[in-house]
């Protein structure tokens, strides 16, 4: 089991949540219990929030495998940790897989969980998007993108470039100010659904307001 120190708040996990959800966040505890960059299970867990939220709105979607897919998209990031090296989510599935065989999760299951992380991590402003061809696919991705934007978003960024061993701000393109600018800012473009956009646009305004107000504060301006 995960330490203490990287536990989900309480609250963050849902009070009535489906035992099958918790076998699960059980299972991948191993991998993201002590990530220290924002992709831990804490992340994993407000990823599920979100994304079942959203699901609201799209009751075609299969809850089952939307919400098991948003508690292990991240285990490649843990993977990378070890690694010391960026690993792509379809080079974790074997990974995955065996966490979502020790939840108990049913064949059938799986099969669609593993599409969706292994195409939850792509960006049209980085090239590299492919289309979805389920509707998890998408609201997999707006969820874990919306967890990106937003004070939580800029939390995370701080504790992922800090974790990195990257400075703030610097200016040289290689700081946490930088890490907003050429990926949290573009995250709204990203959205598929209508339901996300509308998330996304309040999220990205408070993205634009931190960084004028923290530029300003940096000059003693504000």
């Amino acid at each position: 089991m995960p330490d203490d120190h990287f536990r989900p708040p309480d609250g963050v996990v849902p009070d009535d949540v489906d035992p099958v959800f918790l076998n699960v966040a059980d299972a991948v505890a191993s991998w993201l219990g002590a990530d220290p960059t924002g992709h831990g299970l804490a992340h994993a867990w407000r990823v599920f929030n979100t994304a079942m939220s959203l699901a609201d709105e799209y009751p075609a979607a299969d809850r089952t495998v939307l919400g098991a897919a948003a508690l292990v998209h991240d285990v490649h990031r843990a993977m990378g940790l070890e690694a010391g090296e960026y690993v792509h989510p379809e080079d974790a599935l074997e990974e995955v897989e065996a966490v979502l065989s020790g939840a108990e999760v049913t064949e059938e299951k799986r099969d669609a969980i593993l599409h969706c992380v292994a195409l939850h991590e792509e960006y049209d402003f980085r090239g590299d998007r492919r289309d979805p061809d389920r509707i998890e696919v998408e609201l997999l991705r707006d969820a874990d993108n919306l967890d990106a934007m937003g004070a939580v978003g800029i939390a995370r960024c701080f504790a992922y470039t800090g974790a990195h061993g990257r400075p703030m701000w610097t200016g040289d393109g290689e700081d946490a100010l930088d890490h907003v600018e050429a990926k949290l800012l573009n995250l709204g473009d990203e959205m598929h659904t209508d339901a996300a956009r509308a998330v996304a646009e309040r999220r990205h305004a408070f993205l634009e307001s931190f960084l004028e107000r923290f530029r300003a504060e940096c000059r003693g301006q504000a």
